[in-house]
């Protein structure tokens, strides 16, 4: 289903001149613009190749192939890698500027804009239709800024180039501050959403369409209204860029929040909820190789070939589970209930309610996976990117920081709530309140109230996803949470006692220091332009 949906909507954008699906181009990594860039098929492989920077599984996976969800993104406080503590993870807060996956993530960032910037240099010289290469131009652009997104986002002051260059390493380039990233990120995204089309014209997730840009803009205001920037006049942006996203009509919260993961594991797409994700199939055994690790590296703990080999390297953590309320049905899907028991079996052992310190994360989970036979290590599980309830809680947040708890900030956060407890959300559903999963009256009136509402949504509703860390240090609260993350398991005495395991790596996480709200700039990029400054504390 995911290539016949690929060519569809390729066939509809007329982006493509044969009968090759997108996942099918072999994306190119080094194109040598004397001898590429003259056609469409070209200008179509060259941008693969700039997308494929976020599902690339060599040169240590750095992205959203498996290090940036499990090595990377459990620096929030839903979970923690649960393997270790190991000194070269960010996860757990003991690695330095040599670590591996820190120099590999900056890398695959750079090599991404890079190839971006050189598609932008020779796109106007291919043979193409002036409406395909339009398009081409808005991808590329958008892709350009989300990369730079990433990397102020966990470098902080980093290098802003928009030329190419023979190596991706832009030596002898001074840090911009984060202000002029943005502007750049912004600048770019809001010129690519004049020149994408639709999420419905494109009919999938794993292209750009308006409604990322619109929905990616929305996030990238915020992390700037927030900390360490603080510009909260980028609070209203960020309301009007989410609202762009509701009020085009093309979305729609899918009613089961369980079939929202089911679809990525699947090869389903669901344009309506799952907005933007990265695009992962097969198992390796074909080309081009495009499965990833998502299922193993973040599943639930299994070796039986039949369901698929999970390592299960994330727990989710005590503080997540007591989050959840009474009737949530995204804690069971989030923390999974039971463990396969034998590990080589099906079977299913539901745990104790009152095993709460070692689920496994579950939303992503290899039973669902239809394409045969199975890769031992790789799935095709889609990482989800954007979906239509972050926006909406986006929404929620923004319009709460420019107008408080409005009639509008509050409708949308109720509908988020009101589909994780199985009730209507329409409208006129709406209109009548209920206690069970509406926000309480007293909070409908207090900014600070809505606020601290909308930050625990969030954590209940994108656990797991890439990002918490990055909320809970926008809204100025990362050390403490962590601190306190910490202190829970390390203090824990009921409903149950975390394993020494996950004790252990919560030493490590009360190690945690205001310099863990960035990255350290990687010692080889250090050692290869001396323009470079370190960022403080490391």
């Amino acid at each position: 289903m995911k290539k016949i949906k690929s060519l569809f909507a390729l066939f509809i954008l007329l982006i493509s001149s044969s009968c090759t699906s997108f996942l099918d181009t072999e994306p190119e990594d080094f194109l040598s613009p004397e001898f590429f860039y003259k056609n469409e098929e070209q200008i179509n492989t060259a941008l693969v190749g700039i997308y494929n920077k976020m599902s690339d599984t060599r040169n240590g996976a750095p992205l959203y192939s498996s290090a940036y969800f499990t090595f990377m993104g459990t620096e929030g406080d839903d979970g923690l890698y649960r393997k270790g503590p190991e000194r070269t993870l960010p996860g757990q807060f003991l690695y330095n500027p040599s670590a591996t996956h820190v120099a590999n993530l900056w890398r695959a960032l750079y090599e991404g804009i890079n190839l971006a910037n050189l598609m932008l240099e020779k796109l106007d010289g291919a043979d193409m239709d002036d409406a395909k290469r339009e398009i081409v131009r808005g991808e590329t652009m958008f892709l350009r800024g989300y990369y730079y997104f990433l990397l102020v986002s966990n470098y902080g002051n980093v290098p802003l180039t928009l030329r190419s260059t023979q190596t991706p390493d832009f030596n002898d380039i001074e840090q911009a501050p984060p202000t002029q990233v943005y502007e750049q990120i912004t600048k770019d995204m809001e010129a690519a959403y004049e020149l994408v089309p639709t999420a419905t014209e494109v009919g999938f997730g794993g292209r750009v369409n308006k409604s990322a840009v619109a929905g990616i803009l929305a996030r990238v205001y915020l992390y700037w209204a927030g900390e360490p920037i603080k510009d909260i006049s980028k609070y209203q942006n960020a309301r009007d860029w989410a609202y762009v996203v509701i009020s085009s009509g093309e979305h729609a919260l899918n009613p089961s929040f369980d079939d929202v993961f089911r679809r990525l594991a699947a090869d389903e797409y669901d344009i309506k909820e799952s907005i933007w994700e990265v695009e992962f199939y097969g198992n390796r055994t074909d080309r081009p190789r495009q499965a990833g690790m998502l299922g193993n590296y973040m599943g639930i703990y299994t070796t039986s070939t039949e369901i698929g080999v999970s390592n299960a390297n994330i727990w989710g953590s005590g503080r997540l589970y007591q989050l959840y309320e009474a009737g949530d049905s995204r804690r069971d899907r989030t923390l999974a209930p039971f463990i396969y028991s034998p590990s080589s079996s099906s079977n299913e052992s539901p745990l104790a309610e009152t095993a709460i310190w070692t689920r496994y994360a579950g939303k992503y989970r290899r039973s669902e996976e239809t394409f045969l036979p199975k890769s031992q290590g790789y799935t095709p599980i889609n990482f989800p990117l954007l979906r239509y309830s972050d926006v909406l809680l986006m929404f929620a947040e923004a319009e709460n920081e420019v107008n408080g708890p409005s009639p509008d900030a509050v409708k949308y956060f109720n509908m988020v709530r009101r589909r994780a407890f199985g009730f209507p959300y329409t409208d006129s559903d709406l209109l009548v309140p209920n206690p069970v999963s509406d926000l309480p009256d007293e909070d409908k009136t207090d900014k600070v109230a809505f606020l601290l509402a909308v930050q625990d949504e969030r954590s209940r509703e994108l656990a797991f996803e890439c990002l918490r860390k990055f909320d809970l240090i926008r809204w100025g609260i990362y050390i403490s949470s962590m601190r306190a993350l910490s202190d829970l398991y390390l203090t824990a005495t009921e409903p149950s006692v975390p394993s020494e395991q996950a004790r252990n790596v919560a030493t490590a996480l009360g190690m945690i220091t205001s310099r863990h709200k960035l990255l350290p700039i990687p010692t080889r990029e250090m050692n290869l332009n001396r323009k470079l400054v370190q960022n403080s504390g490391w």
